[in-house]
């Protein structure tokens, strides 16, 4: 019997949820940690859902409303589900080899099924045990603090979220003594929230002895209640900033000359840089930093001073000399920074916030030894081992603190860096990754950890207790930490994962970022995980191209990873199930498949079919599962592919054949497709996969000339068919709308 996910979903729904998903809210498992392009829960969850319950005409309706409930985290629709599978003789096991953040381990988790995950990045490892295995192991878990009421019931990380809170204050107020003299109040005891920098290379005019600031932007605030803007000001060939209040005139917002480049001119002389020139200066590590500006938060409103020597003396501090390594790559694909001399992970940030992360990292491994300490001391067993060990007891859960503080440390990494910049309408600072690089910034803001607006370490801290809190399943959840080409995977699981496409995102060269300090808190904890400078970069996501490999042969590599990758997923599915294995469908795949032009060089959608076909899987459907609102800039759409090792295939059969079976079958398909709402961007793939799951039922279909019909031709047939199907449709609604505006 077919599965309801091969035959129809409420997509409309889902889609909706997973994008308001990604927009956030407070005690959401994703507040936790960033991770780039992680897979909704909601929809997630309804597709394993949708997974496992059998399609019968006479309960469609009501399983659709359930599958969208679900989604939108009913609990009376969750524990429907629940008790359902829970009846089943065997616990259901959803297997994971790509588990990024943890997202399919999770929503396993919400439906009462057991989750093994695993990932070969260790922040991606951290991170899906800190969501599924680690708040499992102390699961409705009393506070181990000082103080903690004793009459209190906590139910899932609830006790565990507590102690969080309870400890990260301890982190924060220790941190506090160590480093309030470097973050000093304004003489009139205001508390700067920001500094802002701008970089500075010294002038080409030999005869000009000025640091040039390389400002991209003068203006400080633009909002409608408070405008702002600073000046460069010279005297004696030397700069420094006056503050106006107001709208800052045209031809003053900038020295920059040109959108794009390192182009801007000298105050000074009116010499202006090339980008040789800064590149230059850059590579002999001749770019400087002038603080701008320092700005302050009372009661909501936002005041910019110029620094004064305080300030200034209290930033220009000596970077601790046990600063965590790495080297960026050199990839101007996602790295601006190498090509400015700005080569090391540590380059990234100033003296001033080296200090503040390597204090607030140390303390993290000092509080482990405490928590741990208060737990044995509220008898909790010390006999149990470690984290690593799969240990429960009182150093466990020491070490458990330890990794939920270290990815608080991360977050103030993402907000603390020299590539921030400033948002000059809202007035905050916008964290190193608004989008998947690490761009060059000319003028940047600084953080002050101890402030009274959100951004700091207490704001942080909350947002990592609130997601923790939500946390917490009895159902058992195991995260290995394994290259999933060659480790060995599970047998009859249920699977469910997003497969790496090539030259997509560089998880492995980005989490870098986040990864020396993890590591620097953590590898007490982990040292095998934690062992080497870097991430591995041996996995399937790493583009090797730009490591020096030919492209050629990065994606021969690629190809033939990925295939063995398939034929293991194959063998370790379960045949009650279909696997989900979500993928990438750019718009090129589908100008390829519109163009008419015979199939000889495959695209990577065309590839990734073929791979699962070769290997025995007969693809059932295929689903947009959208990460954000479609859009016609969007380059690429997140799409679940839905593969079936049950079925068994028929024998081969001709062209023609097949195309009569298409022009049969296919209408009933479609539908049936339609019976659910369904957006009009979301329209063609969807049927697009019940014409390809027309074409998988055969072995092979053979062309006229006895050849077999490759993957690109049997879509560029469907493609047709579905064109045709869909004219109809349109055509009979716009009769009906005329019909109806008659009447």
């Amino acid at each position: 019997m077919n599965k309801i996910i091969e035959t129809t979903l409420p997509l409309t729904e889902l889609n909706k949820l997973a994008i308001k998903e990604k927009a956030g809210k407070i005690g959401h498992p994703a507040n936790l940690h960033m991770w780039w392009g992680r897979s909704p829960i909601s929809s997630s969850t309804a597709a394993l859902c949708s997974a496992v319950m059998d399609y019968s005409d006479e309960t469609i309706e009501n399983d659709m409303n359930l599958i969208a409930q679900i989604a939108s985290g009913d609990e009376d629709a969750l524990n429907t589900v629940r008790e359902r599978f829970a009846a089943s003789d065997n616990l259901l096991t959803v297997w994971d080899p790509f588990s990024g953040f943890g997202s399919f381990s999770l929503a396993a988790h919400k439906l009462g099924m057991a989750a093994l995950a695993n990932d070969l990045n260790p922040v991606a490892s951290v991170l899906t045990r800190a969501v599924v295995d680690i708040p499992g192991r102390f699961f409705s878990q009393k506070p181990v603090h000082p103080g903690t009421a004793k009459n209190i019931n906590y139910f899932g990380a609830e006790g565990l979220a507590e102690d969080l809170e309870f400890y990260g204050e301890w982190v924060e107020n220790q941190a506090l003594k160590k480093l309030a003299h470097i973050y000093p109040q304004m003489p009139n005891g205001e508390i700067p929230f920001t500094w802002l920098w701008v970089r500075t290379v010294k002038c080409p005019n030999p005869v000009c002895n000025c640091n040039i600031p390389l400002a991209n932007s003068y203006v400080l605030s633009n909002s409608k209640t408070a405008q702002y803007w600073a000046e460069p000001v010279v005297e004696e060939g030397f700069i420094h900033f006056v503050i106006h209040e107001g709208k800052c005139p045209p031809g003053k917002e900038s020295n920059k000359t040109v959108n794009f480049g390192a182009r801007f001119r000298c105050p000074v002389c009116g010499e202006i840089t090339t980008d040789e020139y800064i590149k230059k200066m850059g590579e002999q590590h001749k770019l400087g930093a002038k603080m701008m500006a320092v700005v302050t938060n009372v009661g909501g409103k936002k005041f910019f001073y110029v620094p004064d020597e305080m300030q200034q003396t209290a930033a220009d501090v000596i970077a601790p000399d046990d600063i965590p390594p790495g080297a960026m790559p050199v990839n101007p694909h996602w790295y601006s920074p190498p090509s400015f001399g700005i080569t090391s992970y540590a380059d990234l940030f100033t003296a001033r916030q080296l200090l503040m992360l390597t204090t607030f990292s140390d303390l993290v491994r000092e509080v482990q030894d405490i928590a741990a300490s208060d737990a044995l001391a509220s008898e909790m067993s010390e006999i149990s081992g470690s984290l690593a060990d799969g240990g429960n007891g009182a150093l466990a859960y020491g070490q458990a603190i330890g990794i939920y503080l270290a990815l608080v440390i991360d977050k103030m990494v993402d907000y603390n860096s020299s590539i921030c910049s400033w948002r000059t309408v809202g007035g905050n600072i916008r964290s190193t990754f608004g989008r998947q690089a690490i761009p060059m910034v000319w003028t940047f803001a600084e953080g002050n950890p101890f402030s009274n607006v959100s951004g700091n370490f207490k704001t942080l801290l909350k947002s990592v207790v609130d997601s923790v809190r939500c946390l917490g399943n009895e159902v058992p959840a195991i995260v290995f930490q394994d290259n999933a080409v060659t480790m060995e995977y599970p047998h009859n699981v249920l699977v469910c994962t997003e497969l790496p496409y090539y030259k997509d995102i560089g998880y492995a060269d980005l989490s870098d970022f986040f990864y020396i300090w993890l590591r620097r808190s953590l590898k007490n904890i982990y040292p095998q995980m934690f062992s080497s400078i870097v991430t591995p970069k041996n996995e399937l996501s790493t583009v090797s191209t730009y490591y020096g490999v030919p492209k050629e042969e990065a994606e021969d590599k690629y190809k033939k990873d990925m295939k063995l990758v398939c034929k293991k997923l194959y063998e370790c599915s379960s045949a009650d199930y279909p696997a989900l294995l979500f993928y990438c469908f750019r718009k090129s795949d589908l100008e390829y498949i519109k163009s008419g032009s015979s199939g000889k060089n495959e695209s990577a959608w065309e590839f990734m079919l073929e791979s699962l076909m070769d290997c025995g899987f007969a693809i059932t459907a295929i689903w947009p599962m959208r990460l954000e609102a479609a859009s016609v800039k969007a380059d690429s759409t997140r799409v679940l592919i839905v593969a079936n090792k049950k079925h068994k295939r028929q024998n081969q059969v001709t062209r023609r054949a097949f195309i009569n079976t298409l022009k049969h079958k296919l209408p009933v398909k479609l539908n049936l497709l339609f019976s659910a709402s369904l957006m009009q961007e979301d329209e063609m793939l969807s049927c697009m996969g019940q014409g390809f799951s027309i074409f998988t039922q055969y072995q092979a279909v053979i062309n006229a000339d006895g050849s077999k019909m490759c993957v690109h031709d049997a879509l560029q047939i469907i493609y047709l068919e579905c064109i045709e199907y869909l004219m109809q449709k349109n055509a009979v609604a716009g009769k009906d709308t005329m019909k109806a505006r008659e009447e």
